[in-house]
């Protein structure tokens, strides 16, 4: 018989009617944003995608009318999201395998003498087909620059595409260079009555965090700059793509979220203590300045600096998302903290901020601080961090962003950044509900729901 888990397995979420949909903006050139192979725009405003849309009233989704989106997450120049039965789907870059499946020299079903258009297979949405095969029912979802992974109800971990480092292609461990079909990458042990599963996984550009039933954290992928908490030697970094298990302080310690900027990772314990390691060349660990050796990284898990449950009176982190040199940090209650570079409005705070009054650092704050939002009575329940931009999505459906964009990935039309949180969906009045969004490299996905 199983013992009870400390991280329970994923289940899907609730399905809601009407169902959610995708939209999108910013960079879509790529086919990253799924609208097809005519829509390859830029676009600085949310916008529908209407392929998803009929797709769902077709009965693709899933089995019940009206089925749609579970959940959705932007990569470097793809994306993933998952439908309600379960199915990944992917769009966008497929060159190191992002995509999970062959997009090229794909026969057509209906001739097969004919080969299916690459920029049809990687502009719409496909499913991943031996994820189907394998009656693998994913829940939890991650992508970085060019690798993705997902979870399932059962536990178990697939991941495909390929991880680079500051010298180029790293590869996707040393037996291949890139990995363009779904893989298991890691057994755990088994023990009779005490089997260990995989929970979530979080993503940076191009390093996994994997987080267990146990509370054990994996890491693996590019650790040059300390993003894994374990030292990786230059000749043989490929070893790094190998998932190897981290102590948060002591090994008696158990994780119970995981989280991922570009180039730094981070987890919360079970008493409620905030760990960051990685880059810090901004303060985007958010463990101080003062903890960042002489090449600005921290090589293991430091405490990040007031947002452990005993300093926040009971509340506590569940969400860690971060960019290039930012960091974000929802609470339980809905509060959100920032840390890291904020010369272009990275961490939403106006320029008359508390935080930054005496500051040390010109263009960064090494410890996180509260963010304002323009609603304090309605709670902030997911956030997302891109480059050097972010979003937020609120408990009554609004949407917000803040800081830089290049091709519109803020959503916010064409000024070049917002400083402060600003309303892209609104909590009341119009006909849309956000549910959830991505960050991408520079495109952004969310998924709405039309308001009855």
């Amino acid at each position: 018989m199983q013992a009870p888990y400390f991280n329970p397995l994923p289940i899907p979420p609730a399905h809601m009617r009407p169902p959610y949909q995708l939209w999108g903006w910013g960079a879509g050139n790529f086919g990253q944003l799924g609208m097809g192979p005519d829509l390859l725009g830029e676009y600085p405003k949310p916008k529908r995608n209407l392929w998803i849309e009929e797709q769902i009233k077709k009965g693709t989704f899933g089995d019940e009318e009206g089925a749609g989106l579970e959940a959705i997450a932007a990569g470097g120049m793809h994306t993933i999201f998952i439908d309600e039965k379960g199915t990944v789907w992917s769009c966008g870059v497929n060159d190191e395998g992002a995509l999970g499946r062959v997009t090229t020299d794909v026969p057509n079903p209906e001739n097969p003498d004919e080969k299916l258009d690459v920029d049809q297979l990687t502009a719409t949405p496909y499913p991943l087909q031996t994820l189907i095969d394998e009656n693998f029912r994913a829940v939890k979802i991650a992508a970085g620059d060019n690798v993705c992974a997902a979870v399932s109800t059962e536990g178990e971990l697939r991941v495909w595409g390929s991880f680079r480092d500051n010298q180029g292609s790293l590869g996707f461990s040393s037996e291949s260079q890139r990995q363009f079909l779904p893989a298991p990458i890691l057994e755990l042990k088994h023990h009779s009555g005490n089997v260990e599963k995989f929970v979530s996984v979080a993503s940076g550009n191009n390093h996994l965090l994997v987080l267990t039933t146990h509370g054990n954290v994996y890491t693996l992928g590019a650790g040059e700059e300390g993003q894994l908490g374990r030292k990786v030697i230059q000749r043989r970094k490929i070893h790094g793509t190998a998932p190897e298990k981290i102590v948060l302080g002591t090994r008696t310690r158990r994780a119970k979220v995981v989280g991922a900027g570009n180039n730094a990772s981070f987890a919360v314990d079970e008493r409620g203590v905030v760990w960051g390691w990685g880059l810090n060349t901004m303060g985007q660990t958010g463990t101080g300045y003062s903890n960042a050796s002489v090449d600005g990284e921290v090589h293991s898990p430091k405490q990040v600096v007031g947002l452990s449950k005993e300093e926040l009176d009971g509340d506590e982190v569940v969400q860690i998302a971060g960019g290039d040199h930012h960091t974000l940090f929802l609470t339980a209650s809905g509060k959100v903290y920032a840390c890291g570079r904020s010369n272009d409005g990275q961490l939403g705070l106006a320029k008359d901020d508390p935080a930054f009054k005496d500051r040390e650092h010109e263009n960064f704050l090494p410890t996180p601080a509260l963010v304002t939002f323009p609603d304090p009575s309605d709670p902030v329940v997911q956030v997302s961090a891109g480059t050097h931009n972010n979003l937020a999505v609120t408990e009554g459906g609004a949407l917000y962003a803040w800081g830089a964009q290049t091709q519109g990935e803020l959503g916010i039309g064409d000024d070049e950044e917002a400083l402060t949180p600003t309303v892209i969906v609104r909590k009341q009045g119009g006909s849309w509900s956000a549910h959830s969004v991505s960050c991408g490299g520079q495109h952004t996905i969310a998924l709405f729901r039309k308001k009855s």
